[in-house]
């Protein structure tokens, strides 16, 4: 008699776990940003905070209407100042990784607000005339936006992220002792819900 009390609890917990389960069917999508994405340095004598171009290919899983979480990976454009002596010093992301969890707010059925916040892992470039160095830095990451639902399997948007809060550059041949670099970007997004 006990074991087939333990076999019927066993079996209401494991149906009960499957229609939950269905219930929160998670959903994937996959699509792309672009915009101004930038890599900005500052130091003593340097404050280089001109707009590139730059996007992203993102991917991501809708855990609910609610919440999701994404990847991003991508790259910023060069930004590019010339200084005294004709030293041009260059700085871009030729690669970044963001992981993001995105809290969602259905303010109609096709439109979401959302925020955004995680962290970035990006290879920051410097150049000059003479020398070239890189490194390999992460930050924490937060953003806002909104999505606009197409029909059940595209939707576009736009969103502003802060890829980066400044990060402090290690010396060497391009990054001063005072360093620091921050990504952000303003981009349009499109993607595809499977």
């Amino acid at each position: 008699m006990k074991k087939m009390i333990a076999t019927a609890a066993i079996a209401l917990a494991s149906a009960g776990a499957a229609a939950n389960a269905n219930a929160q069917d998670i959903s994937f999508y996959t699509g792309m940003g672009v915009g101004t994405l930038n890599t900005e340095h500052k130091a003593a004598g340097v404050d280089q905070t001109a707009t590139s171009f730059g996007g992203f290919a993102r991917f991501g899983a809708d855990l609910n209407e609610n919440f999701a979480a994404e990847l991003r990976v991508g790259m910023s454009g060069k930004n590019k100042k010339t200084y005294a002596a004709n030293n041009t010093l260059t700085y871009s992301s030729p690669l970044f990784v963001s992981y993001l969890a995105k809290a969602k707010y259905p303010v109609t059925p096709e439109i979401d607000l959302f925020v955004l916040a995680g962290a970035t892992t990006a290879r920051i470039k410097g150049s000059s005339n003479s020398a070239t160095q890189t490194q390999t830095k992460t930050g924490m990451s937060v953003g806002a936006g909104i999505d606009y639902k197409l029909n059940s399997n595209v939707s576009v948007g736009a969103d502003w992220t802060q890829y980066m809060f400044p990060v402090n550059m290690n010396a060497g041949s391009v990054f001063a002792n005072d360093s620091k670099a921050r990504m952000w970007g303003l981009t349009t997004n499109i993607a595809y819900h499977f």
